[in-house]
């Protein structure tokens, strides 16, 4: 497939910048946002004290040492609302930088390079060069995958050149882009269903058990360390279009269902998910129907990436 660049309406970029706003946060998010490494991007939840998600980010820092904030757009406005809730003293300000920034996506073969562009060397590296800044995502089977931030207005107006010049792509070969890659996000139909390893989020270096305290620390290290995770996510293939929230049925219980559909996108022939599902259900004998136990039939995919394993 040819290198393809979409814009990225559906995500929201969130601003904390000034000289407290690393803790603030550091005592609402999973993440550590002390003591970064430079030029590395990493991933995040914010949780409500049962330890659900309310949102996920990836996090940045920008040039001038703010601290960039992802998420789906459908959650920015709460998000705010909420991570405001608790600067309190603090000397740190929280805005929607959306407007100010301009978002695009851009997929790549492997080994092949963005002409014209900087490109990071690893996943979860960033490059940043006169107002654009390029954050290398975690990669998918045979693609590299790049977000692209213009900063300046500069640059922002130059945005529609880098679409002319590349083939257009699209949100939903974006999704995909993230499904295969093993990555869920949590949406308004989804917020404060997922503890965050539900959404394999340890394994993906979102939570580090070293911080200290957060909304939900308790729950999500108790989940850890005394071996009661008992739902994962992973990548399913269905017939039919899924949606963030549908229901997933196993043939050997049909009455009550097993999981829930966390992002699914149009693929080169039906749909891909990633679903939070009861280990049970995706090991044990039986199949696995979108809705009810007589809706479509769904199918396990692999991931690019090992589970850890289960006590």
């Amino acid at each position: 497939m040819p290198s393809t660049i979409t814009p990225l309406p559906h995500l929201a970029m969130l601003r904390a910048h000034g000289p407290q706003a690393a803790d603030l946060l550091q005592a609402q998010l999973t993440q550590s946002v002390q003591n970064w490494p430079e030029k590395t991007a990493r991933m995040a939840a914010m949780c409500t004290p049962q330890g659900r998600m309310l949102a996920d980010f990836l996090l940045w820092r920008e040039a001038d040492g703010a601290i960039a904030m992802l998420l789906d757009a459908t959650l920015a406005e709460a998000t705010l609302k909420r991570l405001r809730m608790f600067i309190l003293r603090l000397q740190c300000k929280l805005d929607d930088a959306t407007p100010e920034r301009a978002l695009f996506g851009l997929l790549l073969p492997q080994g092949e390079a963005p002409a014209g562009l900087p490109c990071p060397a690893a996943p979860w590296s960033l490059l940043r060069e006169a107002g654009l800044c390029v954050v290398r995502l975690a990669d998918a089977p045979g693609l590299r995958r790049l977000l692209l931030v213009a900063e300046s207005p500069e640059v922002r107006s130059a945005a529609a050149q880098w679409v002319a010049t590349m083939a257009a792509g699209s949100t939903e070969a974006w999704s995909l882009g993230e499904i295969r890659a093993g990555i869920g996000h949590v949406t308004a139909a989804t917020a404060q269903q997922f503890v965050p390893q539900m959404l394999n989020y340890e394994a993906l270096g979102a939570v580090d058990f070293k911080k200290g305290c957060y909304p939900g620390q308790e729950i999500v290290a108790r989940t850890q360390y005394r071996g009661t995770i008992k739902r994962r996510t992973y990548r399913l293939l269905s017939p039919t279009a899924l949606a963030p929230g549908d229901e997933i049925v196993h043939s050997a219980d049909p009455a009550q269902p097993c999981g829930l559909v966390v992002n699914a996108a149009p693929a080169e022939t039906g749909w891909e998910a990633l679903a939070e599902l009861k280990i049970t259900a995706a090991t044990e004998p039986g199949s696995l129907h979108a809705g009810t136990a007589d809706g479509p039939a769904l199918r396990l995919a692999t991931l690019p990436y090992i589970l850890p394993p289960q006590d």
